[in-house]
């Protein structure tokens, strides 16, 4: 997550080989160019802590 970023609540994933997406806080769509299945453990940890993250954007907006 950058801080100033813009809306909608996201955070950005980035794989070894350099590529990245950004998956939505609200609804967990990927955008970028990578499957699901490439970044399965982090959405995981991005939906166990879905509350905490969305808590710490609206910090960072205010």
């Amino acid at each position: 997550m950058y801080l100033d970023d813009h809306p909608p609540p996201h955070v950005y994933v980035k794989l070894r080989d350099g590529r990245d997406c950004t998956v939505d806080l609200d609804s967990f769509e990927i955008k970028g160019r990578v499957a699901s299945r490439e970044i399965r453990e982090a959405l995981v940890w991005i939906k166990t802590h879905q509350v905490d993250l969305q808590h710490q954007w609206q910090r960072n907006r205010a």
